[in-house]
């Protein structure tokens, strides 16, 4: 009987905890989206931003891995970035089939200004949390992350 009370307790916590991130999540997505470059969606600056850390571009594959979202989405929003002049499809040479989506010289432009404002921006959004506090939180969520990346 006690043991399944305790069980129950962490139960309860976890979801509690779960219930808090998605709250959090919520709420700091809410204020980033309204304060992404204009013209572009939440999704089409993350690819955006992923692009500009890497010079050699990435494969569509590796786009729908880092940002965890399916292969179908990642199409479409390349597409609409290509259209926007912001990414380029180049082939690669040793497979006919694969390409590299690379950031245009307008894409990164905008990103050169873009990123230095989105990192104020979440900063700001964060400013009531200490930096101590959120250093434990960045170790925990870390934590958390490798757990779960473990479980998938």
């Amino acid at each position: 009987m006690i043991a399944r009370r305790a069980a129950s307790g962490n139960d309860a916590l976890a979801v509690s905890v779960w219930v808090r991130l998605l709250k959090a999540h919520g709420l700091v997505l809410r204020q980033v989206r309204r304060r992404v470059p204009e013209g572009l969606t939440l999704p089409q600056f993350d690819v955006l931003v992923q692009l500009h850390r890497s010079d050699e571009g990435m494969s569509p594959g590796e786009l729908t891995r880092v940002l965890l979202v399916t292969a179908g989405n990642v199409t479409g929003i390349v597409g609409r970035l290509v259209a926007m002049g912001l990414v380029e499809r180049h082939p690669v040479p040793e497979d006919r089939r694969a390409v590299r989506v690379r950031l245009t010289a307008r894409g990164r432009r905008l990103m050169r200004r873009a990123i230095p404002r989105h990192r104020r921006d979440v900063a700001a959004l964060l400013s009531g949390v200490s930096p101590a506090d959120l250093g434990r939180l960045r170790g925990l969520l870390g934590r958390l992350g490798r757990t779960l990346e473990l479980e998938a």
